[in-house]
């Protein structure tokens, strides 16, 4: 006995006038077509879903990425500022050294260094060395950062954002010590105005030094010698000026430094110009600060126009710098 397969017939139609087509389908090829078109459908919507899922992760991935390079960008902007600020303070305790050294006031209070760990809760472990403007930390598999965070290599990590929190913490606790110390040198300094106007401030002349204070080779010579003094490489003819006021004790010609002049500020204070080409005041006269007093020269042992500039304090040869506020 012969099974019976059930069959079925599509009639398509196109328009009136074309002919009438039939397509016949058994009910097995027509459930094989049925299961391939859900089994198709069904890998293309998985298809769908993850690329629609790839395109969101790529958006967030980019999102995270522009989000990481903002924060760098920050974290470097930030490590150059608190370096300008370390720069500023450090000049700022130059200028008030230089102050106490005029007024003959005591030295700076004591600085208050801020330990690593500070702030985070105390802790039993000692603070590791603390790190200076530029130095760097060089620890392995990290990359290379200063002690203000900036980063050379490696991307934006915990380390760096660490050392320009602890670079920050630094600069904060050292405010309220300079604020202290400065205030404790504005009451040193009332009552001192006329010394302060007969103490060396500003530079004798314009030009550049040669040679600064201290253990040198002579240019003469070639053997060491002490240079109680600064040589300031000038053109012939510039103006010498009175670096505060004082009293000229001595116009004249000393030996190897030609013409020369002596200036008596008071407080134990004297100054001294060297290889002169002509002195503009005389002995006994008195000149106040910026007033000129002579002209560059090449006298006496010299090797070419310049002014030597020496300060004494109380017969004592000192360096000029600590006498000259830039």
């Amino acid at each position: 006995m012969k099974a019976v397969h059930e069959r079925y017939t599509l009639i398509l139609v196109t328009d009136e006038l074309s002919p009438v087509r039939r397509m016949h389908l058994s009910r097995r090829s027509l459930r094989r077509s049925v299961g391939a078109a859900l089994i198709a459908g069904a890998v293309l919507a998985v298809g769908l879903v993850d690329y629609v899922l790839l395109r969101r992760d790529a958006v967030d991935v980019s999102q995270l990425r522009a989000e990481s390079a903002r924060h760098r960008a920050e974290l470097l902007a930030l490590g150059s500022e608190l370096g300008g600020i370390a720069g500023e303070l450090e000049r700022l305790r130059e200028l008030e050294r230089k102050v106490r050294v005029i007024a003959n006031l005591p030295g700076a209070m004591r600085e208050v260094r801020v330990p690593d760990h500070a702030g985070q809760g105390g802790g039993d472990e000692p603070p590791g060395p603390e790190l200076a403007p530029g130095d760097a930390a060089t620890d392995p598999g990290e990359a290379r950062a200063d002690g203000l965070g900036n980063t050379q290599g490696a991307g934006l990590d915990a380390a760096s954002l660490a050392r320009v929190q602890k670079r920050a913490r630094q600069l904060t606790g050292e405010l309220p010590t300079r604020k202290l110390s400065l205030l404790d040198l504005l009451d040193g300094l009332e009552g001192q105005s006329q010394r302060l106007a007969s103490t060396p401030s500003i530079w004798p002349t314009s030009g550049f030094v040669t040679s600064r204070y201290g253990n040198r080779t002579s240019p003469f010579t070639g053997r060491a010698q002490f240079h109680a003094g600064i040589d300031i490489a000038a053109d012939f003819g510039t103006s010498v000026i009175a670096p505060a006021r004082g009293r000229v004790v001595f116009a004249g010609t000393n030996g190897p430094f030609g013409r020369m002049l002596e200036l008596d500020h008071g407080y134990g204070l004297r100054t001294h110009y060297g290889h002169l080409a002509r002195a503009l005041v005389k002995r006994g006269q008195t000149v106040e600060r910026g007033e000129a007093i002579a002209a560059v020269g090449s006298t006496g042992r010299s090797t070419g126009p310049h002014l030597h500039y020496g300060v004494e304090v109380n017969g004592r040869a000192v360096d000029p710098t600590n006498y000259i506020f830039e």
